[in-house]
């Protein structure tokens, strides 16, 4: 509604009248302007009632689920104090709606953290048989071997662990993978597992290459060394093998890195001064830190 009356009989009233009919309009348009937000705000806060309620069901539906699993607990940090109130001076703050908006403001309680603590996890059967073999009398046959299967496709070392042991192998006792040849993958275990390991295998018949050799110059697939002669491919093959080795115990713990490093070096793989050493010089030498004697001797000579 625009006007009260018509304005031809606005026209035909006195000034005063006309006055007042004029204020009476203006107040009634404020009036309804104001209403108007009323209702919208009303229409606010039942939405966002209804998102808390909400939003309580979930807390509650969670806290819940949390506390039937048994191994967690669940602490809230409220704040349920409230600020010290100072005296306020007549006004808008002082009114009755401002109190009533300040004390439903402070009677909500809204949790501000929630930690969970989980129980640590047990171990697993490896973890607790590779714990087992440290305090074990060594049995069985001693040293290592290489297994060589074949691969359909090119491999990394991530795939070749994933997949066995998806076939069930213990990856915790594969030292080494590498690829000696185009098709062929070389794995290196000490031989308590090397039946085992093999058996896996065969059981899904993955066929084992008993009869390869990672000295063989066939193996040399790098279109750069056609043009060398045999013996020549002969010696390259066996370099690429000792790099093969050599890199192998760079990533081996030193423990085993040590016990390792003489088995390449009785097949003849790499050279004895190849075979890597603890390494005690220093206030901060680590249980990781180890190198070769050739490679101290350098060392200190350069020093």
């Amino acid at each position: 509604m625009s006007t009260l009356l018509p304005s031809s009989v606005m026209q035909g009233m006195s000034p005063d009248l006309a006055s007042f009919l004029g204020n009476m309009q203006a107040q009634f348009m404020s009036l309804q302007q104001r209403t108007n937000e009323l209702e919208s705000l009303a229409a606010t806060n039942a939405r966002l009632t209804a998102q808390l309620v909400n939003v309580e069901k979930l807390i509650a539906d969670l806290r819940s689920q949390l506390a039937s699993q048994g191994n967690c607990q669940i602490t809230t940090n409220a704040s349920t104090s409230s600020a010290p109130t100072t005296p306020k001076e007549p006004g808008t703050e002082a009114s009755t709606w401002a109190t009533t908006a300040a004390a439903a403001h402070n009677s909500v309680v809204v949790p501000t953290a929630l930690s969970v603590c989980k129980t640590p996890r047990p171990p697993s059967v490896r973890q607790v048989a590779a714990s087992a073999r440290m305090f074990a009398i060594p049995t069985g046959p001693k040293g290592y071997q290489y297994v060589y299967i074949p691969r359909s496709r090119r491999l990394t070392h991530r795939e070749v662990r994933n997949s066995l042991k998806t076939l069930g192998v213990d990856t915790g006792r594969i030292l080494d993978i590498n690829f000696p040849a185009k098709d062929v993958v070389g794995i290196l275990v000490h031989n308590q597992y090397a039946e085992k390991f093999q058996t896996t295998l065969t059981t899904v018949a993955i066929e084992i290459l008993d009869a390869f050799d990672p000295l063989d110059p066939k193996n040399i697939a790098d279109p750069k060394y056609k043009s060398l002669s045999d013996s020549e491919l002969e010696e390259v093959a066996a370099e690429l093998h000792s790099d093969r080795c050599m890199k192998a115990l760079k990533y081996l713990r030193p423990h085993v890195a040590v016990p390792v490093g003489h088995f390449f070096c009785d097949q003849g793989w790499i050279s004895k001064e190849d075979i890597p050493v603890h390494s005690v010089s220093g206030p901060g030498a680590g249980i990781h830190d180890f190198q070769s004697p050739s490679r101290r001797t350098s060392v200190a000579m350069s020093e």
